[in-house]
C-alpha cells in the first residue's frame, strides 16, 4: 500500500509517455518503502513474545524470545506490567521506548541474563519494587531525570552492576533498593530531592569507596550502608538529623567520621566493626550512646565525647583496644554494662562528678588502666567493674560507698593496697579474687557483710575497737589482724 500510495501521486502523463524516467520513479520507490518497512519491523522486534493490551506489557514469553535475547519496545507501549518479563533468562538486551511510564512491581526480576536497558527515557516517572532484583548479569542502567521513585529491593542482588546516578527528580528511594549490589563501587546525584536514605539501602555494596550524600538528606535508616568493606569516605551533610542502628556497621575500610552538630540521634551499632576507623567526631546535642555503637572499633584510638551526652549504652565502646584516652561529659549521669570492655590500650579515665549509676565490666579488660577515682555518687560499685585490669594501681571510692560488687578486682595484680570508707556495708563473693592486693583498709565500724568469702586473707587494717568483731566475721576471720 506504501508504494500504491507514491505511485497515485504521479502524474499520468509522466507515467505513460516517459518510461525511462518512470523505471527510476519506481524504483526509488521501492527503496523508500523497503525502508520503512525495515524500520518497522526493526521496531517491533521481538514484540512477538509479548503479550500487549491497552499499552500495558503484560507478560513476556521465554521461549519466543529472539535468539540474540533483544526486545524494542513500540512507542505505543507505556507501561510494563508486574512481572511482565520475570525469570526471562533469555532476554539480554531491553530497549524501552520513548512512551514508558511505569516500570511494575518485578517487572524483571530474575533475568538473570539481562546485560542492559536502554533507551530508558524522560518518560519514566517509577521503578517499582524488585523491578530488576536478582539480575544479576546487569551492568548498567541509566535512570533519567524524570524517575521520582524507586521501589523496594529494585535492584537488590545486581550483582555487576558498577556505577548508578541517582536522578535529579528523585523523591523516594526503597528500602533494600541496591542491596547486595557487590561491584558497585561509584553512586552520584543528579541534586536528587530525596530526604531518607532507607533501611539497608545499599547493604552489602562490598565494591564502593566513597558516598557523598546530598543536602537534603535527614535520616539515614538502620543497615543503610552495613557491609559496605571498600566503603573508606562519607561526607554527611550539614541539616542530616539521625544515623540508624547498624547504619554503617562493618565498614571496615572507613577511616574517620564526622557527624554534623545536627544529629541528635545515633543509634545503636551504627559503627560496630569498623576497624580501620581512627578518629570520630561526635555531634553536639548527642544525649546518648546507644548499645554496642563504637564495639570492635580496634583502630579507634581517641574520643572527645560531647558534654551534651548523659549516657553510655552498654558495651558503647567495648573491644576498641586501641583507645588510649576518652575525653567524658560533664553531662554524664550513667555508664552501662560493658561500655569500655576490653579497652586495652586505655590508660587513666577521669569521671565526671555527676556520674551516679555504672553497670558491670564497665571497665573490664583495660589493661593499661592504671589509676581510677569514682564519683561521690557512685556508692554501688558494680560487680567485676575493673575485672582483669591488671596494670590497677590506685582506685579512690566514693566516700559514701556502701557495697562492691562480684569480683569487682577480681585479676587486679597491681592493686596493693586498698581503703575501704566506713560506709561500706557488704562486699561479693570473690571481690579481691586473684589481685595483687597485700594491705586492705576498712574503716567501717560494722564489719562489711560478705558471701563466703571475698578472696583475701592477707593484712587488713581496721578500727581498733571493732577488731574483735572483725576477728570473728565471716572472711574476715581468715585475714590477718594489724594490732
Amino acid at each position: 500500500m506504501l508504494i500504491g500510495h507514491y505511485f497515485v501521486l504521479l502524474p499520468l502523463r509522466i507515467l505513460f509517455f516517459n518510461s525511462s524516467f518512470t523505471m527510476r520513479y519506481i524504483t526509488n520507490c521501492v527503496l523508500i518503502a523497503f525502508f520503512i518497512c525495515c524500520q518497522f519491523v526493526v521496531a517491533q522486534r521481538g514484540m512477538g513474545a509479548l503479550s500487549v493490551k491497552d499499552g500495558v506489557v503484560l507478560r513476556c514469553d521465554n521461549a519466543a524470545i529472539p535468539s540474540d535475547g533483544v526486545i524494542e519496545l513500540t512507542r505505543t507501549v507505556t507501561a510494563i506490567d508486574r512481572r511482565a518479563f520475570a525469570d526471562c533468562v533469555r532476554l539480554r538486551r531491553v530497549v524501552l521506548s520513548g512512551t514508558v511510564t511505569r516500570l511494575g512491581e518485578q517487572a524483571f526480576a530474575g533475568c538473570t541474563a539481562l546485560r542492559a536497558v536502554e533507551a530508558l527515557s524522560n518518560s519514566v516517572v517509577e521503578i517499582g519494587r524488585g523491578a530488576f532484583a536478582q539480575c544479576a548479569a546487569l551492568e548498567k542502567i541509566a535512570l533519567p531525570n524524570s524517575v521520582e521513585s524507586i521501589g523496594d529491593e529494585a535492584f537488590r542482588g545486581c550483582a555487576v552492576l558498577e556505577k548508578v546516578t541517582l536522578p535529579e527528580g528523585l523523591r523516594q528511594l526503597g528500602a533494600a533498593a541496591f542491596k547486595d549490589c557487590a561491584k558497585m563501587s561509584e553512586v552520584s546525584y543528579e541534586g536528587a530531592g530525596f530526604a531518607v536514605v532507607p533501611q539497608e539501602a545499599f547493604y552489602g555494596c562490598k565494591s564502593l569507596r566513597k558516598m557523598v550524600l546530598p543536602a537534603g538528606v535527614k535520616r539515614i535508616k538502620h543497615s543503610a550502608f552495613a557491609l559496605c568493606e571498600a566503603l573508606r569516605e562519607v561526607q554527611l551533610p550539614e541539616g542530616l538529623e539521625s544515623v540508624g542502628d547498624d547504619a554503617f556497621e562493618g565498614c571496615k575500610s572507613l577511616l574517620t567520621v564526622a557527624l554534623p552538630d545536627t544529629v541528635v540521634f545515633l543509634g545503636a551499632s551504627a559503627f560496630h566493626g569498623c576497624s580501620s576507623l581512627v578518629a570520630a567526631q561526635l555531634p553536639h546535642g548527642l544525649q546518648h550512646l546507644q548499645n554496642d555503637t563504637f564495639m570492635d572499633c580496634v583502630s579507634l584510638r581517641q574520643v572527645v565525647i560531647p558534654d551534651t551526652v548523659e549516657k553510655i549504652n552498654m558495651q558503647a565502646f567495648r573491644g576498641c583496644v586501641s583507645l588510649r584516652e576518652v575525653q567524658f561529659p560533664l553531662a554524664l549521669t550513667e555508664l552501662l554494662y560493658g561500655a569500655f570492655n576490653g579497652c586495652k590500650a586505655l590508660e587513666e579515665v577521669a569521671l565526671p562528678e555527676e556520674v551516679k549509676f555504672m553497670g558491670a565490666y564497665v571497665f573490664a579488660g583495660c589493661e593499661s588502666l592504671k589509676r581510677v577515682e569514682l564519683p561521690c555518687s557512685v556508692v554501688e560499685v558494680p560487680s567485676r567493674l575493673f575485672y582483669n585490669c591488671t596494670a590497677l594501681e590506685e582506685v579512690k571510692l566514693s566516700k559514701y560507698t556502701r557495697s562492691l560488687g562480684v569480683q569487682v578486682f577480681y585479676g587486679c595484680t597491681a592493686l596493693k593496697e586498698l581503703k575501704l570508707p566506713a560506709t561500706v556495708e557488704k562486699i561479693g563473693l570473690g571481690a579481691f579474687e586473684k589481685s595483687g592486693l597485700e594491705e586492705l583498709h576498712c574503716k567501717a565500724s560494722v564489719p562489711p557483710a560478705v558471701s563466703k568469702s571475698f578472696g583475701y586473707r592477707g593484712k587488713v587494717v581496721v578500727p581498733h575497737r571493732e577488731m574483735a568483731a572483725y576477728k570473728e566475721a565471716t572472711a574476715w576471720k581468715e585475714c590477718v589482724f594489724d594490732d
